[in-house]
Formats: C-alpha cells, sequence, structure tokens
C-alpha cells in the first residue's frame, strides 16, 4: 500500500482522474457551479494583481485568467509534472515544479495567492499556509478552499463500500483538510479569516457518472493502475452504482464547498 507521499503523486501522475472530477461537477450540479469565478469574487481579484496559484492542477485557473487579459503577473505551482506541463506554452503564465511547503519566491513577492482543493494533499497545511502568507505583500489576500466535511456522501460510499469487499479502507489522511477546521488553520497563520460558503447538490439520472467519479478516486485509496485487483475493484464499483439507480432514480448527492480568505497585515 502506497504511503500519503506516494498517494499524492500516483493521484496526478496524468491529470485524467482530476478531469473526470471537474467534469462531474460541471455537468451535473443542480445549479451552476463556478468555483473560479467565486474565487476571483472573494480575494475581489483586481487585473493588475500578481497571483500564485498553488496547487494549479489542470491549469484552467490561469488559463482563463491569461485570457481574460489579466495584466498582473500569474504563476502556477504544483509537485505534479503533468500539472506544470499542462501549462507550458501558455502566453502570460509561469509554472513552476515546488512544493507548496517550501515555495521557491523570495518573501512579499505577491498580491494574492490561492490554494484551491489542495491543502488535504500537504503534509503540513500549517507549514503550507504560512509560506502562502510569507510570500504574500503586506495588504495581499490569500484564498485557500476545501470540501464541506461531509460532502457528496453518495459518490463517497460508491468508491468506500466496494472498495471496502476487497480490504481495502480510506486512508485516515483523505480530507483531512475541510470547511471544519480550515477557518481556525488560516486564523491560527493569518490572525484573520473570512469564511464564504457554497451549498449545491449533483443530481444523477443513471450509474455511469457515478461510476466513473469513484474509479477516478482508486489511486486516492492507494490503488495503482498495475494493481491486480484493479479491474475486480471497477467491476464492483460499477455494479454498486447500478444498484443505488434499481433503488431509486434521479440520484441527489448534497455538496458544497468553502473559501477562506485572509489579509496579510
Amino acid at each position: 500500500m502506497l504511503d500519503e507521499d506516494g498517494i499524492a503523486r500516483a493521484q496526478y501522475a496524468t491529470l485524467d482522474p482530476l478531469s473526470v472530477r471537474i467534469e462531474t461537477h460541471r455537468r451535473y450540479s443542480a445549479r451552476p457551479d463556478d468555483i473560479e469565478a467565486s474565487v476571483d469574487e472573494a480575494v475581489v481579484l483586481r487585473d493588475t494583481a500578481d497571483l500564485l496559484d498553488i496547487g494549479c492542477g489542470t491549469g484552467s485557473y490561469l488559463r482563463r485568467l491569461a485570457a481574460s487579459g489579466h495584466a498582473g503577473r500569474l504563476v502556477g505551482v504544483d509537485a505534479s509534472p503533468a500539472a506544470i506541463a499542462a501549462l507550458d506554452g501558455v502566453p502570460g503564465v509561469t509554472a513552476v515544479g515546488a512544493d507548496a511547503q517550501e515555495l521557491p519566491f523570495e518573501d512579499a513577492t505577491f498580491d494574492v495567492v490561492t490554494l484551491r482543493h489542495m491543502l488535504y494533499h500537504v503534509p503540513d497545511p500549517g507549514r503550507a499556509l504560512r509560506e502562502a502568507r510569507r510570500v504574500l505583500r503586506p495588504g495581499g489576500t490569500v484564498a485557500a478552499l476545501v470540501n464541506l466535511e461531509h460532502t457528496t456522501p453518495l459518490l463517497h460510499e460508491a468508491s468506500r463500500r466496494p472498495l471496502a469487499a476487497f480490504g481495502v479502507r480510506r486512508p485516515e489522511f483523505w480530507l483531512k483538510v475541510h470547511s471544519g477546521n480550515l477557518p481556525g488553520l488560516v486564523g491560527d497563520v493569518f490572525g484573520n479569516a473570512r469564511v464564504h460558503r457554497h451549498d449545491n447538490e449533483l443530481v444523477f439520472d443513471s450509474p455511469g457518472p457515478v461510476a466513473a467519479y469513484a474509479v477516478s478516486c482508486l489511486t486516492g485509496y492507494g490503488i495503482t493502475a498495475d494493481d491486480p485487483r484493479r479491474d475486480a475493484m471497477v467491476a464492483a464499483i460499477e455494479a454498486y452504482a447500478v444498484a443505488l439507480f434499481d433503488e431509486e432514480s434521479p440520484r441527489r448527492d448534497p455538496k458544497g464547498y468553502v473559501i477562506v480568505t485572509a489579509h496579510r497585515p
């Protein structure tokens, strides 16, 4: 079984599973769910702001800002080589492979620092937040985004229950940072914190998207592509999803996230 660091590397060796999860939320949210626009609103983003996106993932946030004519500096940081490659050659964007706990930037370099859906991958979230504070200019804004503590219970069960039959349990560090503890973590580092909460739900009318999402989470359980049990696990997940819709359709799954903002004094 992979350890925490190994799971984090395996999850983002390719961005395909992440893209499945993003697309699921885009297509099946009951109400429009533009997380990137919500971050812009929460930080009151000026187009001249120098912005650092820690854990830039697919790079869609920085690409959108660059395409909109953002005049400030745009920099993405990620530990995944695939994430850095996704931004290669994008005009107006610099992508840097680095650890969120040890940023390769001088003090007071950025006006805005974002940490979107990534702090639960960091061994020491407090250290990552302290680094974010260090590279912020006085008066700058940080925006950290994580899921609600008990978000998407249906999707989580669609992977947890089938995998339990194989003796696989969700790692304890999974979602260790959530809406319940993030405000305190940010407040401890910055001395201030404001919570912006966004509630929604997913609506599914067939089992396929539920199964696809659950399969995309396999590496989060430490199941790599070459695991000899993987095909059987995928089949078990698909059967579980079909059974869900035999019982009830459509299926609704409550979800949400918080954006916690703070200012560097």
